[in-house]
């Protein structure tokens, strides 16, 4: 596959449409990655379920789609996991199977009283189950295991196993808000609390994909639940975003540590959406990592791509972190990805004079340094040698202010007036700080101090082959522990 955009790295169908990611879960020695699939066009069609699966989390193998649209509705997104003791008795004694929720989409038309139909479309929350990961039934013949609520956005069920409180907890968007549903069997579901009114950044559109998780906090003592919330649109710089909030969960209610008008982002590109973390990960790895879209509704449907469109984020590990102002979570790239790279490293001194180009022969790079700057000086990093994507980093009096510059002109009104963007962000950071950017066919993620804050865009320059132009405005910088890492070994799944 030598398609242009199509990254080395990154997972992408074989061809088809691809959005959320769905049903993260490690069984049997493989992370299964299942999304949202078209698999007969490039733009959104009647939802599958596409499946992949990992040894690594680097290299995927794609596998036959999992859940196909029947009379029962379209297969909308949602998660799995493992039924280790067969609590729901769909499996056969002693051997744990998977369990998938997901929304079942039914397209409906209601007559007014003039005549004219209008849509009114059915979301419900369904299961299918499969003892090997590999086949796939519906249970019940697709009939919903939460019916529709009455509201036209009612998605997207995140299932986890609440351990104080032992009993499942099911987190699912309804509109404007999150709703948390209990159960001891995984097939009977009571309602018992609400969040989200008044909390955090809404738009026209609903709450999408939430999650639920614990986190431990990073060098220090206790831990906090982080709740997940895509924005489909109206996010910090435009289009989708990815939302979280910080707080206390004990089985039924959802308390938010913060102010209700803060708004935290997970990530401060411009495509990151969808976010949704792997369940079952072994007790002893400890680690919670995520997938995420890497696309925006703004434009996600003209990219420029041909056999495929869209692809996933690196997948990441979620900590929470101390930060000026109070807890954050931060992202870092999976280890895996370090054992997958070749490394060599040195240090730079240049002035404004100056300019350092780093090239790599390979169309994967990762570019990783420590840079200080003096007061008021700018370091610029021009992205591809068209500068497709420019950085700029500005010492100012609250931290550091992160310029974002991408351009791209594809010739459809939509993508030409939504892809290019020019934004700033000022992060609470010292002077002194670090960088990691891994480049791909495609895109370009860039992870601040170890990851404690990211930004993720797609690009598409003229010349796919990675290139980076460090420049400062004035005097001297110096980046010690340059590295510049490419593709190393053979790829296995």
């Amino acid at each position: 596959m030598t398609e242009k955009y199509r990254p080395q790295l990154h997972m992408t169908p074989n061809s088809g449409w691809m959005n959320d990611p769905n049903g993260l879960v490690f069984f049997k020695g493989h992370y299964h990655q299942f999304y949202q699939y078209y698999p007969h066009d490039t733009v959104w069609g009647p939802m599958h379920w596409g499946h992949a699966i990992s040894s690594n989390l680097i290299y995927w193998q794609e596998l036959g789609p999992a859940l196909y649209p029947d009379e029962s509705g379209m297969c909308f997104s949602g998660s799995a996991i493992v039924d280790w003791n067969n609590t729901t008795g769909l499996f056969e004694a002693d051997k744990p199977g998977l369990l998938a929720f997901y929304t079942s989409f039914i397209e409906t038309k209601v007559r007014l009283a003039n005549g004219s139909q209008v849509e009114n479309p059915i979301q419900q929350q369904s299961l299918a189950y499969s003892q090997d990961g590999m086949t796939w039934k519906k249970y019940a013949d697709g009939a919903p295991v939460i019916p529709a609520r009455g509201n036209p956005d009612f998605r997207d069920p995140k299932v986890i196993w609440h351990e104080q409180s032992q009993a499942w907890v099911m987190v699912v968007s309804c509109g404007q808000h999150i709703e948390f549903y209990r159960s001891t069997n995984l097939l009977d579901w009571r309602l018992v609390s609400e969040f989200g009114y008044r909390h955090g950044a809404h738009s026209k559109g609903p709450w999408e994909c939430p999650d639920l998780f614990e986190l431990s906090i990073d060098g220090l003592q206790g831990t906090r639940w982080v709740l997940l919330v895509g924005i489909g649109e109206g996010a910090h710089c435009g289009g989708a975003g990815t939302q979280y909030f910080i707080g206390d969960f004990d089985g039924e209610t959802f308390i938010n540590h913060n102010h209700p008008e803060t708004v935290l982002w997970l990530d401060f590109g411009r495509d990151y959406y969808a976010t949704q973390s792997f369940s079952d990960i072994p007790a002893g790895d400890g680690r919670r990592i995520v997938s995420t879209w890497m696309s925006n509704h703004q434009y996600s449907l003209e990219l420029p791509t041909v056999a495929f469109r869209s692809a996933m984020a690196m997948p990441r590990e979620l900590f929470l972190f101390e930060s000026p102002k109070g807890l954050r979570v931060g992202q870092r790239f999976v280890k895996e990805l370090t054992q997958a790279l070749s490394h060599n490293s040195c240090e730079m001194m240049f002035s404004e004079n100056q300019a350092i180009s780093i090239d790599s022969p390979q169309q994967v790079m990762k570019f990783s340094t420590h840079a200080e700057l003096q007061n008021g000086q700018t370091l610029c990093l021009n992205i591809f040698q068209d500068n497709a994507l420019l950085f700029e980093f500005v010492s100012v009096h609250q931290g550091v202010e992160v310029r974002s510059i991408r351009r791209g002109q594809f010739g459809t009104e939509r993508i030409d007036v939504h892809f290019p963007h020019d934004y700033r962000v000022t992060l609470p950071i010292g002077n002194a700080f670090q960088l990691d950017m891994l480049v791909d066919k495609g895109s370009v993620e860039l992870l601040i101090n170890a990851g404690e804050y990211s930004f993720t865009n797609l690009v598409y320059p003229h010349e796919t082959q990675p290139s980076i132009m460090l420049s400062v405005d004035r005097s001297t910088l110096l980046l010690s522990n340059l590295q510049v890492s490419r593709l190393a070994g053979e790829k296995k799944c």
